[in-house]
């Protein structure tokens, strides 16, 4: 016996979902969570369709001796962060992304972002 089953159908079993969209357009210069964790999530994806550029950077980092800390990054302390240009710029994550996610604007405080996370 088989069971077939679409992703996000009502015989799909586990947490397979299609993607869940959120919409952000006050992102300013202080990091903010834009994706909360999600232990079954396979991939994220960040869209940038403002005209300031957008840093994405998980919550929790590991340091040096291996123990996950949390990750405080500014527009002068940018490790961690990945940079999404303006106007259309993308990144997407696979894999390993089940942490939260925040995100922060080079300047201003009106700067959209979308954000994509699938659990499939």
């Amino acid at each position: 016996m088989s069971i077939i089953a679409l992703a996000g159908s009502p015989q799909a079993f586990a947490s397979a979902s299609g993607g869940k969209i959120r919409a952000y357009n006050a992102v300013t210069t202080t990091p903010a969570v834009v994706a909360p964790a999600n232990a079954f999530r396979q991939k994220i994806t960040f869209h940038n369709p403002g005209t300031v550029d957008i840093f994405i950077a998980p919550s929790l980092v590991v340091n040096a001796a291996g123990a996950s800390v949390a990750l405080s990054p500014t527009t002068s302390a940018l490790g961690g962060c990945w940079r999404v240009f303006s106007n259309g710029g993308a990144l997407e994550i696979a894999g390993e992304c089940q942490g939260a996610w925040q995100a922060f604007a080079a300047s201003g405080t009106t700067n959209a972002l979308t954000v994509m996370d699938s659990n499939i």
